[in-house]
């Protein structure tokens, strides 16, 4: 399926989330399907491409903070975007003796684009802060090899107690509590299409981090599993493509009505066994 046929629903019946999923890497990810706003059909199903790991083990924090920092696409544009900026200022542009223009002052990373996407330059400073925090250096691995990264505690206020009034707020006050005064953890698993898995885990603690390095633990224990709590499927990672895309097909898209998400009948199940519901009771 192209980038057109998968904006419909019929076509997503025929085959296995794994297809749909497949294909939506061809196109070059979820934000090349969905360029406007999220169905509402998309957002239902969203979790018949959410797979729950078994188990997890958390890594050694130098392996850890490089996995981090590798994945984290969105943040390396932003400071990409920062220092060109700066280079290209006048008075930055620094020249030699013979007039010719000096190296710039800062180096630019490899591998930048050469210039900012609209997700970068349309990005509030106070959204970039978030942006730029919204992981944590704790990573764990699953047991089929998939990395998983917790999240700030900020990034946690819709998976439990009361609902969300104003998000930068309350996001902004559990961040500054911190993760060992947060009852959940929130963990995500990038799966390459701009998009992630993603589990809520029950704070035992207080801790800031679940287990000690290389020590392997159920997740089913901790895992949350209330409807309006569990995690789901995000079609826009944050750290990945940024704040504005994960507002726009996430965050505008969520509802809290009872019943609204349809589930796999089991969460663990990989994506090529799975099957899609009715049209008819998606569209209801």
């Amino acid at each position: 399926m192209n980038a057109l046929e998968l904006q419909k629903y019929e076509n997503w019946c025929k085959v296995s989330p794994q297809k749909v999923y497949v294909d939506v890497l061809a196109a070059g990810g979820w934000k090349n399907v969905f360029r406007n706003d999220l169905p509402p059909w998309a957002s239902r199903v969203r979790n018949y491409f959410n797979v729950t790991p078994r188990c997890l083990k958390r890594l050694p924090e130098d392996v850890a903070k490089k996995a981090a920092k590798r994945v984290q696409r969105f943040v390396f544009e932003l400071e990409c975007h920062a220092v060109q900026t700066y280079n290209n200022k006048p008075q930055n542009r620094l020249k030699n003796a013979d007039g010719t223009l000096a190296p710039p002052v800062f180096k630019v990373p490899a591998g930048c684009p050469a210039g900012p996407s609209d997700e970068v330059t349309s990005l509030w400073w106070t959204d970039e802060i978030a942006v730029r925090f919204a992981m944590t250096d704790f990573v764990y691995k699953d047991e089929c090899g998939r990395l998983w990264y917790q999240m700030a505690a900020g990034s946690t206020i819709f998976h439990y107690g009361k609902p969300v009034k104003v998000k930068a707020v309350e996001a902004t006050y559990v961040a500054a509590k911190g993760q060992n005064d947060t009852p959940v953890y929130k963990l995500i698993n990038p799966d390459n299409s701009g998009g992630s898995n993603e589990i809520i885990l029950k704070n035992p603690g207080p801790y800031d981090m679940i287990g000690e390095v290389g020590q392997e633990f159920a997740v089913d224990p901790m895992l949350e599993k209330v409807p309006k709590y569990q995690g789901s499927y995000n079609y826009a990672d944050t750290a990945i493509v940024g704040l504005n895309a994960h507002d726009r097909l996430d965050m505008k898209p969520h509802s809290g009505r009872e019943g609204f998400y349809l589930n796999p009948a089991d969460r663990y199940s990989p994506l090529q066994t799975r099957k899609f519901p009715p049209r008819a009771e998606v569209m209801s």
